[in-house]
């Protein structure tokens, strides 16, 4: 099995995935840690069931991305008050 189509989905797809999960997500539920607690299970269920332990760390991190769109979107969308 190639080892290529797995580097472009770790490195580009699946993050670009966890982006959209955390904006879609807050759209959906209108809170912003519903997205990143689901893509943490799913990344957590990948980790051992599909890969190795050594995709932890992408695990966490797209857990972060998907946090951090979700923040962004809240912040851009968010009422001003002044």
């Amino acid at each position: 099995m190639e080892l290529f189509p797995f580097i472009i989905f770790i490195i580009f797809v699946f993050p670009m995935i966890s982006i959209l999960i955390g904006i879609l997500g807050y759209y959906i539920f209108k809170n912003i840690y519903i997205a990143p607690i689901l893509v943490a299970i799913v990344s957590v269920i990948a980790t051992f069931t599909v890969f190795n332990t050594s995709f932890w760390f992408w695990a966490t991190l797209y857990t972060l991305l998907s946090l951090m769109s979700a923040l962004i979107v809240k912040l851009f969308t968010a009422k001003r008050l002044i």
